[in-house]
């Protein structure tokens, strides 16, 4: 749905306090700790948010988030608290024509300012590195794997800066035991991990392959570490079709990597502004978003 519509029409009709824009949500006060993520059908690359919204991509990514949150939460805290904001407050037809499937009640949380990258296969920016120097994040692996691998030794653990302009850049650990202290830093990784290995055990059941993900983390008003933001979306990991992946074809993506290999290949400079998406690759991409979503959650759009 059309960013601006959404944001005309909450805020014309109900009390709610717009708080900021981001890339892909809206991001309203409730009360002094909810806030209401309203996501919509915005897409970014390469940290620019393109000029062609993906339909209904608002609600996948929602819904998959919803999914995940609950049944992680015996795993790591979370900032989840409803999908349903007309429990909560009274709401006119229109508001709740325009929020629903894709809006999300969450505790407030205190942002950790680090994207928690956790990789299962050597793919993207991981082969990159270890085509040049045999490492992953600093980590030496060995030698002779090919694109798409499984890393042996367990899911790999790396950081990016999260910037507010600009491009993300990789730190080391050792920048996350800083800001939050060693015993945190220690906290975020393994729950990272845990969180990947459980997401990886559902994909697979769904005839997916999770490649990687990325996490985001705050702390709560009592002081814990709680993952935040979204989870284990189309937006923020990689996904394969298993059967693919067996026949081993492995750069076929479900996910956002399709819409950058299209901007690659279209020549864009990634400075801003973003060109516009042919219909066939908003289409394409709608079909690769809603088969992962109808996957994962067993639900239909």
């Amino acid at each position: 749905m059309d960013a601006e519509r959404i944001l005309d029409i909450v805020q014309s009709v109900s009390d709610l306090q717009h708080i900021r824009s981001g890339k892909v949500r809206e991001i309203f006060r409730f009360t002094e700790n909810i806030l209401l993520f309203v996501a919509t059908d915005r897409i970014s690359a390469f940290d620019v948010v393109l000029p062609t919204d993906i339909p209904s991509k608002g609600k996948v990514l929602t819904n998959i988030s919803k999914f995940w949150f609950r049944e992680t939460k015996d795993i790591c805290p979370n900032h989840f608290v409803s999908t349903r904001p007309q429990d909560f407050m009274d709401l006119e037809d229109d508001v709740l024509e325009v929020l629903a499937g894709r809006s999300m009640m969450v505790e407030q949380m205190r942002p950790i300012p680090f994207e928690c990258i956790v990789r299962g296969h050597l793919c993207g920016s991981a082969f990159r590195e270890y085509e040049k120097s045999g490492t992953v994040g600093g980590v030496e692996l060995p030698q002779g794997l090919k694109f798409g691998d499984k890393i042996a030794s367990g899911p790999l653990f790396t950081l990016t800066t999260k910037a507010e302009t600009g491009h993300d850049l990789p730190v080391g650990f050792e920048a996350l035991e800083a800001e939050i202290g060693e015993e945190d830093a220690e906290v975020v990784r393994k729950m990272s991990q845990e969180l990947y290995q459980f997401g990886q055990r559902v994909a697979r059941q769904a005839g997916l392959v999770l490649v990687d993900t990325k996490f985001e983390f705050g702390y709560n008003r009592r002081g814990e570490v709680c993952v935040m933001d979204e989870m284990l979306t189309p937006d923020s990991s990689r996904f394969w079709l298993k059967s693919d992946y067996l026949k081993g074809n492995r750069g076929d993506p479900y996910d956002k990597e399709f819409v950058r290999q299209y901007l690659v290949e279209s020549g864009w400079d990634r400075n801003p502004p973003a060109p516009e998406l042919p219909e066939e690759i908003v289409s394409e991409t709608v079909r690769r978003y809603t088969l992962v979503h109808d996957a994962i959650t067993k639900l239909k759009l």
